[in-house]
């Protein structure tokens, strides 16, 4: 028989998709190193990770101490285009192995994943995350 309860002793009953998103977050909440994509072309080797509430991403130069870190609210992420399959015009060197994220203010960030997979893992997994941290500042504006 299939499919358990759900909730069931340890989380056995995470599902796939549950199991790949558990795993995306580990990875980025620790940080990992990530190829941005740059206007002059080319890329820069960045770390890249979430915080814990996965309402920001960080960005700093990966070999630099004193690099400055950059943070993204995820709320502030108008879309996430995955390739080269990007409405706007932005001048950034994109490839399908690409994920651009459009910010609030009209800039574009662009990481280049290790393949296919990874791509569609870091973009969806981005997106919920995005969403979610969308769905909750509505809320918040409807209390006031």
């Amino acid at each position: 028989q299939k499919g358990g309860s759900p909730g069931g002793a340890g989380g056995e009953a995470l599902n796939d998709g549950q199991k790949v998103v558990k795993k995306f977050v580990q990875r980025m909440v620790k940080g990992r190193n990530l190829h941005m994509l740059s206007k002059v072309g080319g890329s820069v080797e960045c770390l890249v990770h979430l915080d814990r509430e996965l309402k920001n991403i960080f960005i700093q130069r990966a070999g630099r101490k004193d690099a400055k870190k950059r943070g993204v609210a995820l709320g502030g992420v108008q879309e996430i285009c995955v390739g080269t399959d990007i409405g706007e015009e932005v001048e950034l060197p994109l490839d399908e192995l690409s994920v651009t994220l459009m910010l609030d203010e009209g800039s574009a960030i662009a990481f280049k994943l290790d393949d296919v997979e990874d791509r569609d893992t870091f973009a969806l997994c981005i997106g919920m995350f995005v969403d979610g941290n969308r769905k909750e500042a509505e809320k918040k504006s409807k209390r006031r």
